[in-house]
């Protein structure tokens, strides 16, 4: 099974709206199959959302997130992947489109910001509780 995500995935994903193993797609009968892997905003099959196992069609759309992919016309080959990324030669190495002019921040920054003013509100409440309290 090849495991879709945002991090410690087979195939990396940079989407933040991705989780970090988002689904699963697998080889099945001269086809393709695709598992949710109980991803929070869950992975879409031709605008609908799945639960479980679903095979996929030529010309289906695949959605994770923002990100969405469409299964070619025709037959799917099955082909042997391994784990560490390999360059014949005359052949290119994988290399995802180019990023968008205005990128959004990583998911990480995003919780950061919150975050740090949380903890900011807190230290200043605690310095002027210590200070109410020492001119009593």
């Amino acid at each position: 099974m090849l495991v879709l995500g945002r991090e410690a995935a087979d195939l990396v994903i940079d989407d933040p709206e991705v989780s970090r193993r988002h689904a699963g797609l697998r080889p099945a009968g001269g086809g393709l199959e695709v598992e949710d892997l109980g991803s929070l905003n869950g992975t879409w099959v031709n605008g609908t959302r799945i639960q479980g196992v679903v095979r996929l069609e030529p010309g289906d759309r695949v959605q994770l997130g923002d990100t969405s992919f469409e299964l070619p016309q025709g037959r799917v080959e099955q082909t042997v992947a391994s784990r560490r990324p390999a360059r014949m030669a005359g052949q290119e190495a994988f290399s995802p489109p180019a990023q968008r002019a205005t990128r959004r921040p990583a998911v990480a920054s995003r919780r950061l910001t919150p975050t740090l003013l949380s903890f900011a509100v807190v230290i200043a409440t605690a310095v002027a509780l210590v200070l109410y309290f020492a001119m009593r």
